[in-house]
């Protein structure tokens, strides 16, 4: 039944629900609340539905690709390079704390420039497979963290992306390719 439903809505139920989990956290920063109101157990829970409703959305979005048969260029061009970075790059855009910025700008910066080099096409797939891996990592997290635990792993999570972003970031600069570490092909399976 996913496969009928478009991926916007998906995408409207992520950002609704993950926004009304954050809702008490939001308040309690900018001041306007002493202390978290609400309960701990429905924030995490409203989180975790909005991750999950998002993660549908990421997945219906990359099925939707189809394969690229011929490239516009078939050898690595110097702006390539940069392209390639800003793909790397749009994934830092989760600490914008808007959920799932990272991943649609890293799809529409793969998507408009994945017919014209394999290499774009290869570091577009790799980013976006990236994005989904936290995602679901940050969900498993979730999960944990009704016992406590997960909550204090997201930030580990947060770091390790935050690294690993850099150094595709330096490394698709010097006109290399990058594989992330703990990265789940996901990708693949849908369009090769």
């Amino acid at each position: 039944m996913a496969n009928r439903l478009p991926s916007w809505l998906f995408i409207l139920i992520a950002l609704a629900t993950m926004g009304w989990g954050m809702i008490p956290v939001v308040r309690a920063v900018f001041g306007l609340d002493d202390k978290l109101t609400g309960s701990y157990i429905w924030s995490v829970s409203f989180v975790i539905g909005g991750l999950m409703c998002g993660l549908t959305a990421m997945l219906l979005m990359v099925r939707k690709q189809p394969s690229i048969s011929r490239y516009l260029n078939g050898d690595d061009e110097p702006n390539d390079l940069s392209t390639a970075a800003k793909i790397h790059a749009s994934g830092l855009l989760i600490f914008t704390g808007i959920p799932l910025l990272n991943f649609l700008a890293c799809y529409y910066l793969w998507v408009s420039n994945r017919g014209k080099s394999r290499y774009l096409d290869m570091q577009g797939r790799e980013a976006i497979c990236f994005q989904i891996s936290v995602y679901l990592y940050l969900l498993m997290c979730l999960f944990m963290a009704y016992i406590i635990i997960g909550a204090f792993v997201v930030p580990l999570i947060l770091l390790f992306q935050l690294i690993a972003t850099g150094f595709a970031i330096v490394t698709t600069l010097n006109g290399n390719t990058f594989r992330y570490p703990a990265n789940i092909s996901i990708i693949d399976r849908f369009l090769d």
